[in-house]
């Protein structure tokens, strides 16, 4: 109908996007959906990834926090190193041996590194 704000050449680009913008959306909850459909309900140690490790990073931090704590952070090597350092000088974190910190630096910059391939949807 002329004059409807809803007809003309300029109404269908706007429908375009807006059918675009809701098949994105629905695209992004069918892969979350089968993300946590996927993910483990009940591991051993949590949220963290099994991997060589884990055992260590998970008692080492969840005396004093959850493991999801550790599962959100996305940090380098480096960063993960000095967060170690501040929970051990600022926080009361017992200090870790040579070998068990280079276990846990390996396990977290591995699955918990900046890109957060591991990021719990939960």
């Amino acid at each position: 109908m002329p004059g409807h704000p809803a007809s003309g050449t300029g109404a269908r680009p706007v429908r375009h996007r807006l059918a675009a913008a809701f098949a994105a959306c629905a695209a992004l909850c069918g892969m979350l959906a089968q993300a946590q459909a996927e993910a483990p309900e009940d591991s051993e140690f949590g949220l963290l990834v099994a991997a060589e490790g884990a055992e260590e990073t998970y008692y080492a931090c969840t005396a004093c926090h959850s493991e999801m704590i550790v599962a959100q952070q996305g940090k380098t090597r480096e960063g993960w190193s000095g967060l170690l350092d501040w929970m051990t000088e600022e926080q009361g974190m017992p200090e870790l041996g040579p070998s068990e910190r280079r276990t846990i630096l390996n396990y977290l910059s591995a699955h918990y590194n900046t890109d957060r391939p591991n990021f719990p949807l939960r």
